[in-house]
């Protein structure tokens, strides 16, 4: 009986304690400042609710909570708290910062614009292509001896109107910029098959031929100063010096000769002939670019020639008669030329990237002959081994210069190309 009396005294002990907990009033020092008033009718490890004063329930988590006290607040205790409160309602709120949504990665923009004043760099091109060499120092000088035969009634020569077939050219050089100055060097190759055609009339029932076709190259180097004299975004100007030089070559191994009869053909051979002309002299010209947005560039250039030279044709005939033995004959012919004329240049280029381009153009050149002075030389007379009398040499030479002088002559050569381009920029080294 001893025993169950002190089981119930302390079961009743712990019921009373208990019932003294929850039944209690408490005071609430929360941790912001806040003081609470009220029973707890419910706790756990992390958390407890009071029924405040005004009936309301409350539910605090325990890290809130400061203190827990019985006693009720103090006048002091509930002035600090109110002033507490006051200050922090007075203190701006920390600003609500949103996510904002996630930017996609910037890509890599290339800068193609240049400043054309402040530019320093070294350009580099070459193409190949496609075009013609059209001299007319053949049929020109044939032009001219069969005014001087018809003058002294001799056979007259009838040339037909060359035929031209297109060959390789190429095309190369380099412009050093430094700000609004550059200098130029560049060069070209024309090429083509040249195929020409003549008949002479000897009598009324003779007369011979000529057919051939035969290769011809032309070669040219300019070199030039250009300063920029206006530029925008859209167009640059430049009035530009230079001096041009020209070669041309003919290599004639193929044209044949023949001669007929009213009885048919009673003599043949060959008829080969080499010409080499060099021309040269200074210009005067503009180099245009015109942008279309930033990678596309339309470059031309037209210059004016002004230029001097000199011409050598060597006539060489080996001569077959039905019946004797072959004979041969050669003829030298120098001439001094004058000439004016143009050249024009265009080039579309495609910016790949800030310093690697491709670009296709079209080159033409093309100049009116005025002949200075003329002098013919027989080395070896088909006829005769013995040379003509000098005062008959002279006489023509001067009627051949006479005549020549008031004739005309064009020479032309053109072609279209492709191409890459490199500018080494020296400002971004």
């Amino acid at each position: 009986m001893g025993f169950s009396f002190i089981k119930r005294t302390i079961l009743l002990s712990f019921l009373l304690s208990s019932i003294a907990v929850f039944g209690e009033e408490q005071t609430i020092y929360l941790k912001n400042g806040q003081i609470l008033r009220g029973e707890v009718i419910h706790q756990t490890a992390t958390s407890i609710q009071i029924k405040i004063t005004d009936g309301k329930i409350r539910q605090l988590n325990k890290i809130e909570i400061q203190r827990v006290s019985y006693k009720e607040p103090t006048t002091k205790e509930l002035k600090d708290s109110e002033d507490k409160l006051k200050q922090k309602t007075q203190e701006p709120q920390p600003p609500i910062v949103e996510p904002s949504p996630q930017e996609p990665p910037k890509k890599n923009v290339t800068n193609f614009q240049l400043d054309q004043t402040k530019r320093h760099d070294l350009e580099i091109f070459g193409g190949i292509g496609y075009g013609y060499y059209k001299p007319d120092s053949e049929t020109f000088l044939l032009r001219m001896q069969n005014t001087l035969n018809l003058l002294t009634a001799s056979n007259p020569t009838i040339t037909e109107k060359p035929s031209y077939k297109a060959g390789l050219s190429n095309h190369y050089g380099l412009t050093y910029t430094y700000r609004r100055l550059s200098g130029s060097f560049s060069g070209s190759n024309f090429r083509s098959d040249t195929t020409l055609n003549t008949l002479t009339i000897n009598s009324a029932n003779e007369f011979n031929t000529t057919n051939g076709t035969f290769p011809e190259k032309q070669t040219t180097i300019k070199a030039d100063i250009s300063y920029l004299a206006f530029t925008n975004s859209r167009f640059d100007l430049r009035p530009s010096v230079g001096y041009f030089q020209f070669w041309g070559n003919t290599d004639d191994t193929n044209t044949s000769l023949k001669a007929y009869s009213s009885s048919g053909l009673y003599l043949y051979g060959n008829y080969f002939f080499q010409v080499f002309e060099q021309m040269k002299g200074p210009s005067l010209g503009l180099k245009s670019t015109i942008r279309t947005g930033e990678r596309i560039e339309n470059r031309i250039e037209l210059y004016y020639l002004s230029l001097k030279g000199n011409q050598d044709n060597t006539i060489h005939a080996t001569v077959f008669p039905d019946s004797s033995s072959a004979f041969y004959g050669e003829v030298a012919q120098k001439s001094a030329w004058s000439a004016k004329g143009f050249q024009l240049s265009y080039k579309f280029v495609y910016r790949i990237t800030p310093v690697f381009s491709l670009w296709a153009g079209i080159s033409a050149y093309e100049w009116k002959y005025n002949l200075d002075q003329t002098s013919n030389e027989i080395r070896y007379a088909f006829d005769s081994s013995t040379p003509r009398a000098p005062g008959d040499a002279l006489l023509n030479d001067l009627l051949q210069t006479a005549i020549g002088k008031g004739a005309t002559s064009v020479s032309k050569s053109n072609s279209l190309d492709f191409g890459v381009m490199y500018r080494l920029d020296f400002l971004r080294q």
